[in-house]
């Protein structure tokens, strides 16, 4: 298959948030979603090395599914919910390590 490249390139991809556990001291609760994430050029990934977490994720997130209220309510993505996720320290860290596993997978040719 020949590779097409696009401008504007998009993928989605499972993110896994562990957060400490409520009815469980000492463990965590792991919990999923998919993120649709942009592809962003190394160099610009590089640069942003040295940015805030709250400016990679708008660089690197276009959307998401599975993102629910406590209600179960379907969250939509829109620059309001995601700086309120964005606040959650155990999200982000899901966000960024799934983004990054992305290519370092890929490196290793997995």
């Amino acid at each position: 298959m020949a590779f097409v490249r696009k401008k504007v390139k998009t993928f989605k991809w499972p993110v896994e948030v562990k957060e400490p556990s409520e009815t469980n001291p000492g463990k965590f609760d792991a919990h999923e979603f998919i993120a649709i994430f942009n592809r962003v050029a190394r160099s610009v990934i590089t640069k942003m090395a040295d940015e805030d977490e709250g400016t990679l994720l708008n660089l690197i997130l276009a959307g998401w599914e599975g993102v629910e209220d406590e209600n179960g309510k379907p969250i939509p993505f829109n620059s309001k919910s995601l700086a309120e996720l964005a606040d959650d320290p155990y999200w982000i860290k899901g966000v960024i390590s799934a983004y990054t596993a992305t290519y370092n997978e890929a490196e290793l040719g997995n």
